[in-house]
């Protein structure tokens, strides 16, 4: 029984501490270092997630803080055992995890994530049907610290997986091995929890097969042919317009690109859009209703300015306005007048409420002095 016991814990020691993956994956099916304005990964932007190029990088960012995003790249086939490896850099916050994922499965509902956080810490996690399992053995919500890590800059973050085991590498070491037979193949790709923002410069990923060597052909050049040295200096001008022209050219799909992933936009945004668009239509109704008003109003002006001038320049003018005057005057004067009779009034009803006390008073002392005389 001792013996038992010593093998299997030995055996188990052996699987956390050795690498079980011993395939040689030399065939490259994804190497992408997003030099280019075509990437293999998806383009998008919407109210809870960004995935695009940004200076010869890959961007992806979890703008909710909630459940998390993952980015699949573009591969022919699902793979069972391969080689992935990514160049990742998380933004500086206490918060963020991210890492990649592999045996993604294609209704979304499941695969096996590395990740890293800015705390020097790393595990790995069965995601299926919206629920987890920790891979790595630990009491942290299954984090392990690693020296390995860095806490800024690029950490290179790799997974050798076969036959249910999954080899972890941490900048070219290795450090830890999962088993799990849940999955038997699926996608490989980029992970990020809510709010995490990471920055991925390289990805690739290898599979069993033969290393692909190009073919050249020899451009050794014939001894016996010569160069006129004005149409070596013509050629080198012209190739040094077209390499300028080529990095323009790359530039200018690179902004063009970025445009495209902007306009995938979230339906929230636009039925935002639509709103704006009614409420912008409702005021210039408004504007328009008010325009016509005013000029209603310009148009009587005129016509009280003109009525005024012909009044003033009649015989009986300088009459008209005086009574004008004087009329206004009756009626200020009149204002005046109402204001001190509700005043008098108030009195007057104060007056009153103070003479009904004095009299209630006066029959109280009545009845006292009638039932004393008694």
């Amino acid at each position: 029984m001792r013996t038992l016991l010593f093998a299997l814990v030995f055996s188990l020691s052996y699987l956390a501490s050795a690498q079980n993956v011993l395939t040689n994956f030399e065939q490259v099916v994804l190497s992408e270092d997003f030099q280019s304005t075509q990437s293999n990964f998806p383009q998008k932007y919407n109210a809870k997630e960004l995935f695009m190029l940004s200076e010869q990088a890959y961007l992806i960012k979890r703008l909710d803080p909630l459940d998390f995003s993952v980015s699949y790249a573009r591969l022919d086939n699902e793979l069972s055992s391969f080689h992935m490896k990514a160049v990742v850099e998380l933004s500086r916050s206490k918060e963020n995890a991210g890492g990649i994922i592999v045996h993604g499965q294609n209704a979304g509902n499941g695969g096996i994530v590395l990740e890293i956080n800015s705390k020097k810490r790393f595990r790995v996690r069965k995601l299926l049907n919206g629920q987890e399992k920790y891979l790595t053995v630990s009491k942290k919500e299954g984090w392990i610290k690693s020296k390995l890590l860095k806490k800024k800059g690029s950490n290179v973050l790799e997974i050798k997986a076969a036959k249910g085991y999954y080899d972890l590498y941490l900048n070219g070491q290795y450090v830890y091995t999962v088993f799990d037979l849940q999955f038997t193949q699926g996608s490989c790709g980029l992970f990020v929890q809510g709010g995490t923002e990471m920055v991925v410069k390289e990805v690739t990923v290898m599979t069993e097969g033969p290393r692909i060597i190009p073919q050249f052909e020899d451009s050794s050049t014939d001894s016996s042919v010569t160069f006129d040295p004005s149409f070596e200096e013509v050629i080198l001008l012209f190739k040094t317009k077209i390499d300028q022209q080529q990095v323009e050219i790359k530039n200018l799909e690179f902004e063009l690109d970025k445009c495209k992933s902007m306009l995938n936009y979230d339906t929230t945004l636009v039925m935002r859009s639509t709103d704006l668009e009614a409420e912008n239509e409702r005021l210039l109704y408004m504007l328009d209703s008010t325009t016509r008003a005013l000029s209603i109003a310009s148009r009587r002006l005129e016509f009280l300015e003109s009525f005024r001038e012909d009044v003033e320049a009649g015989s009986n003018g300088d009459l008209v306005l005086n009574l004008s005057t004087i009329l206004a005057e009756i009626k200020k004067e009149n204002a005046t007048l109402k204001e001190e009779n509700n005043q008098l009034k108030t009195d007057n009803q104060e007056l009153e409420n103070g003479n009904d006390i004095l009299l209630r008073e006066v029959d109280r002392l009545r009845k006292l002095l009638e039932l004393q005389n008694e």
